[in-house]
């Protein structure tokens, strides 16, 4: 007979309450406050937890605004990280449009956490390291599949890493002009894009 799986310790369960009651509740400061005026102590008192609860559960403000925009971005890393194996130039241009269509659309969706988190971008170097990382992931994705359709002979033959670079440099560049509603039609701005990084990176079979 096989044994019972081990019951998680009541004390272990009720830390995941509060953490999550923090971030929560931090998510609505921030939110109402913006960057600059939240402050723990606000969060706690929201909370209704201690202030010394809330630093054991986290360095600071900056750790839990990371957190939460962590959140946000598990939504982005799910479409960033498929495996991408077009069989043709037309796959591959779909997928690529329906990759900035999801990222400008989940910024238009996320939008008032994403501009506390671009007020705390000129502000604090905890979050600019955070951020720095978050691109680094994407542009590490971007590379693998330049590298793919390079070697599939779908894209020209170029610095892959530095293509991915400024690629994902261009989504993040209008990623912000979607937070700040500069630019509204995601749909013709995806294509524009898109159209755009094809002319430079594939090979269209049609022009040959």
């Amino acid at each position: 007979m096989k044994n019972a799986p081990a019951k998680r310790p009541r004390r272990y369960l009720r830390s995941r309450i509060t953490r999550k009651l923090i971030l929560d509740t931090a998510q609505e400061v921030f939110l109402t406050e913006g960057y600059s005026k939240t402050t723990i102590s606000k969060i706690s008192e929201r909370a209704n937890v201690g202030y010394g609860t809330v630093y054991s559960h986290f360095k600071g403000k900056d750790d839990i605004l990371n957190k939460v925009v962590d959140s946000v971005l598990d939504d982005f890393y799910t479409y960033a990280d498929i495996e991408f194996t077009p069989a043709s130039f037309q796959d591959a241009r779909k997928i690529f449009n329906d990759l900035m269509k999801t990222c400008f659309t989940l910024a238009d969706k996320h939008r008032p956490i994403m501009k506390v988190y671009q007020e705390a971008l000129g502000q604090s170097e905890q979050i600019n390291a955070h951020w720095y990382a978050v691109k680094q992931h994407f542009i590490n994705s971007a590379a693998r599949s330049i590298k793919y359709a390079q070697e599939a002979g779908l894209a020209k033959k170029f610095d892959y890493q530095l293509g991915a670079k400024a690629y994902i440099l261009l989504i993040e560049r209008f990623i912000w002009e979607v937070v700040n509603e500069d630019e509204t039609d995601i749909e013709r701005l995806s294509t524009v894009l898109t159209d755009l990084v094809f002319q430079g990176f594939f090979i269209n079979p049609n022009e040959k």
